[in-house]
């Protein structure tokens, strides 16, 4: 099958300013990654299982915020109604857990769905990604994701560090029309030693084509690791856990701790790689 690209409409040019991607999972994250100066956030459900499709109560709560603060874009003409940061809405489209990324019809009649809604919301960019039983791009519904995203941008997610050869994927994956990569390079956590090698190399292969992100780990010890291999975005969930009500049954129903992105860490990760 023959790739669709968008891959002359999708800009790369601007890379100038480090920025930082927050991936968060509630209201309360998502408030605290604003505050902290997040450039993006990444707005998902369940980051134990590594990000679902957010609800849309979450999300509109979430642009709620930047309307009570005044920083919302008028839907009108377009312009902020206030000189204030404002972080990019990223949302993660994938519709269950599972390590295998490899969808039937359903499961993607569903996320085209789901894109569809958001889409009304003018969110920012959407986060996907999709393989064959055999760990290869799913080259058919990774196009028809990225054609019903269009205009907006689409992040291939970690399921790309499963796929059996990163530079072929990273090449299809820059011909169908994505515009970013997060990954982990390739092992349970990007700060693994081979991890950080590979991450380089795509940097140094693909990176004016399109931004490889590092993510999985990174926190305010390492982070300056990968802005020095040149990367210009990191992706981090700035966590701490949060104790919960501990139930105390013999039924258990989950843990009684969660965790929450911590206003400060991000804030320091944002100095960070601005140095």
């Amino acid at each position: 099958m023959e790739l669709f690209s968008f891959k002359d409409s999708v800009s790369v040019a601007n890379r100038s300013k480090r920025k930082l991607e927050v991936c968060v999972d509630s209201l309360e994250s998502a408030i605290n990654a604003i505050d902290g100066g997040a450039d993006e956030l990444e707005i998902c459900s369940s980051l134990m299982e590594g990000g679902l499709t957010p609800s849309p109560g979450l999300v509109n709560k979430v642009i709620e915020v930047f309307k009570f603060n005044g920083i919302c874009s008028d839907a009108e003409d377009g312009h902020q109604t206030a000189n204030q940061h404002v972080p990019k809405l990223n949302i993660m489209i994938r519709c269950r857990g599972g390590s295998d990324f490899c969808y039937n019809g359903m499961e993607i009649q569903t996320m085209l769905a789901d894109i569809r809604y958001f889409k009304e919301l003018q969110i920012n960019r959407f986060v996907f990604g999709a393989l064959t039983d055999n760990q290869e791009l799913d080259i058919q519904n990774c196009s028809l994701i990225v054609l019903e995203a269009s205009p907006i941008p689409v992040t291939f997610h970690r399921a790309f560090d499963l796929c059996n050869n990163p530079f072929e994927a990273m090449e299809k994956i820059i011909q169908l029309g994505f515009d970013r990569v997060l990954t982990s390079g390739q092992r349970i956590t990007a700060i693994d030693n081979d991890a950080v090698k590979l991450i380089k190399e795509l940097n140094e292969k693909f990176g004016t084509e399109i931004e490889i992100m590092p993510g999985s780990g990174v926190n305010l010890e390492n982070v300056r690791k990968f802005i020095e291999i040149g990367c210009k975005i990191v992706h981090s969930s700035c966590k701490v856990k949060k104790n919960i009500v501990e139930v105390k049954r013999d039924l258990c129903m989950g843990c009684s701790s969660v965790y929450v992105t911590d206003k400060i860490i991000v804030k320091s990760m944002v100095e960070i790689i601005n140095k």
